[in-house]
């Protein structure tokens, strides 16, 4: 026990310099001095043959992850000391990272994986600390399917909000932790990832927890889910009371979104956001994974998963494996992942001609005056002729031209910040499963569907029309602007389509996929209608998560509520 109390009192301190106001609480991101994290030490000797692997999302900040994802480690590694504890993160490009600017190598899943059978592990326990049953944990739960002829037995706990009492134990424990601050006048708002998954309930289940235990000025919003930011303000002015916000994440680390989309000094963050409602705002740069008692709800998923003894049994894969494509010369539309979310790429083409590729970027906002093909060190000491500069489009959006080294490959590309006069290390991955066809406006052979073969329901004159439209389908968490505008011209109809969510970078109707029109606020697309009072099967790709994702809907136009647009 003496080892962690050690550790708590550590993180302790660290908590200190991370509770005074937003603007001097970001965490160090300073190198560190070690060479590999993979295992979690401790004087018991080790079965040999069984091994626990605890899995993150990962982070870049080396203070936050040591007192978080390496506290959770260390309370399980206390929990079960005759197993060793190793450790591994599910985004590659953070691994990237660190190993780039710190020497740090961390396995990916299939890199520990290897590292087991090759070691001889044949028990393996998974431990994974994502908040919810999500699609992180999905993947996770693919991956290991494929390792099932590998091991005897791999057996896998559950994330952390999973049943009545998970909720109750985090409840308790925000609470208490941020009991100082509820003195009727100061809202406490947790600030969560979000996703598209049906898995993103659990916010909605954290708040209903909290008001039911009476909790009344606590708050839980999210990112890239709901509720959504603006949700959250509105109901701190329903209050009318309230002359402070108090941000905390709720989230394992206090990483990137903590830093930036809470608690950064843009514009559109948390905090930025709140201070022009009025509020006096205080971040605290603390992650859930240093919390004890959320250390020890983890801990219980894997005692409970290895006295059940159950065998993970595996999943069903959907998702077809990708295919390797060899492109001709032209211009594609293509997804770029990019390491940080306040670099946002909102639209991408790529230029392929001969062996050089190129890509036009659109980012999502103009904070950024000038890229660079490389390390912020090494754009810092480069020319100006050597800097990308930007072209205003017809909206007045930042577009870059830069080439492309690779794709499926993490390419260095420094950011120019205006604002702070500073550049930044930003990574771009040019997703080749997400190219699109040729941009040359050839309709597809899928275009001769069930949808393009449907004739249309009613007759409607040329014109711009007002129409009620219904969202199936999805999660249920996303919905569409109604009613929507629809054009008609020459016999064909198109509808302009806008999400509730920024997120969506591409829609697939009748296998032609659709770009957004436009480059801020909620994603906007422009999509043909071939028929009203029927269902239009759509698809939507969503990047709020490590991974893009498809996801199916269907749009039901309403004819009876057509109206002329004024």
């Amino acid at each position: 026990m003496k080892k962690r109390v050690v550790t708590m009192m550590i993180a302790a301190m660290m908590s200190v310099c991370c509770m005074a106001g937003c603007g001097t609480t970001e965490v160090s991101q300073e190198p560190t001095n070690q060479t590999q994290e993979s295992t979690v030490e401790t004087e018991v000797e080790k079965k040999s043959d069984t091994a626990i692997l605890v899995v993150s999302f990962g982070t870049s900040y080396n203070d936050s992850r040591d007192i978080t994802i390496g506290a959770i480690e260390e309370a399980i590694a206390e929990a079960k000391p005759e197993y060793e504890v190793r450790r591994a993160f599910t985004s590659q490009i953070i691994i990237d990272v660190l190993k780039k600017r710190d020497s740090l190598e961390i396995d990916n899943v299939t890199e520990a994986l290897d590292r087991a059978v090759a070691d001889g592990v044949k028990e393996l326990i998974v431990q994974p600390t994502h908040l919810m049953n999500g699609f992180e944990y999905n993947d996770l739960a693919a991956e290991l399917t494929d390792y099932l002829d590998k091991f005897d037995k791999i057996v896998l706990a559950e994330p952390l909000l999973m049943s009545d009492a998970d909720f109750d134990a985090v409840v308790n424990a925000i609470t208490e932790k941020t009991a100082s601050y509820d003195d009727g006048e100061t809202a406490i708002c947790f600030m969560g990832h979000g996703t598209e998954a049906e898995s993103n309930s659990v916010y909605a289940t954290l708040q209903d927890k909290l008001t039911a235990g009476g909790y009344e000025n606590y708050y839980v919003g999210t990112v890239e889910g709901a509720p959504t930011l603006d949700d959250v303000v509105a109901a701190l002015k329903a209050k009318g009371t309230y002359k402070k916000v108090v941000l905390e994440p709720l989230m394992v680390v206090a990483g990137d979104h903590a830093n930036n989309d809470m608690a950064g000094a843009e514009a559109d963050s948390w905090k930025s956001v709140l201070e022009q409602e009025g509020y006096e705002v205080e971040c605290i740069l603390e992650g859930l994974g240093q919390i004890e008692a959320v250390q020890d709800v983890y801990v219980e998923h894997l005692k409970s998963a290895m006295d059940a003894g159950v065998a993970f049994a595996g999943v069903e894969k959907t998702e077809a494996e990708g295919e390797v494509i060899e492109l001709a010369d032209g211009t594609y539309s293509v997804q770029v992942e990019s390491s940080s979310s306040m670099f946002k790429i909102e639209k991408a083409e790529l230029t392929i001609a001969g062996e050089e590729i190129s890509a036009v970027l659109t980012l999502s906002g103009t904070g950024y005056g000038k890229l660079y093909m490389g390390t912020a060190e090494a754009a810092a000491a480069a020319d100006e002729a050597d800097y990308i500069s930007f072209v205003e489009d017809a909206n007045g959006a930042y577009t870059y031209t830069i080439p492309v080294a690779a794709l499926d490959q993490p390419i260095d590309c420094a950011a120019f910040s205006n604002k702070k006069e500073e550049w930044y290390d930003r990574q771009l991955t040019f997703l080749s499963a997400s190219i699109g066809a040729q941009n040359e406006g050839n309709v597809s052979e899928a275009s001769t569907t069930e949808n393009s073969a449907t004739a249309s329901v009613t007759e409607v004159t040329d014109g711009t029309y007002s129409i009620d439209v219904t969202l199936g389908g999805g999660s249920g968490k996303s919905t569409v602007l109604s009613p929507a505008t629809i054009t008609v011209s020459g016999g064909s109809m198109v509808a302009r389509i806008e999400w509730s969510s920024p997120n969506y970078d591409y829609m697939l109707v009748d296998g032609e996929k659709y770009l957004p029109v436009n480059t801020e606020g909620n994603s906007v697309f422009e999509i043909p209608v071939v028929a009203l009072d029927t269902e239009l099967a759509v698809i939507g790709d969503t990047v709020a998560m490590s991974k893009p994702r498809e996801i199916e809907y269907t749009l039901t136009f309403h004819s009876n509520t057509l109206k002329v647009a004024e």
